[in-house]
């Protein structure tokens, strides 16, 4: 069997990307028992990364943010992480921006995905952030909300 491309009429696509249609979305209400699993690179690297490229794929992205995400521990950068990244993408597709987005600010500056003892790349990367990111006190290189998408691998700067 030839591989799918593109320009076969059988692959569904939403803003030009393949589509899988039994695929099950992330929501913004999935991620926080996903964000508190231990790994290595840090717990929120893969529910957020997923959730983004979702997004990017989703027929119907208003429907993923549509239920508050709650969350019961001790961690106060959880929904301030999630909060940012769904601010940023709604308000560049020109979906609606949640209420509950609006909530959630960290207690201090964070740089996500970058542990404090990069410096200069902690320093790099707030000097580029999306500019939401002073908002939620949480910083994000505007270039990650194109993961999923055919963006994704170009030069960031």
């Amino acid at each position: 069997m030839a591989p799918l491309t593109m320009s076969d009429t059988s692959v569904t696509t939403v803003r030009g990307l393949p589509v899988n249609p039994g695929y099950r979305y992330l929501t913004a209400a999935d991620l926080p028992p996903l964000m508190v699993v231990p790994d290595p690179r840090g717990s929120y690297r893969y529910p957020l990364l997923q959730f983004i490229a979702d997004w990017n794929r989703a027929p119907d992205q208003a429907a993923l943010i549509a239920d508050v995400p709650t969350y019961d521990g001790d961690d106060p950068l959880l929904l301030p992480s999630i909060a940012v990244i769904v601010h940023a993408l709604a308000e560049r597709a020109g979906v609606p921006i949640p209420e509950w987005v609006y909530a959630h600010r960290a207690p201090h500056e964070v740089v996500l995905f970058v542990p404090d003892h990069y410096r200069a790349y902690r320093q790099w990367l707030i000097e580029r952030s999306h500019p939401l990111s002073a908002y939620h006190r949480v910083h994000i290189h505007p270039r990650l909300l194109d993961k999923g998408t055919t963006d994704w691998w170009l030069p960031w700067d």
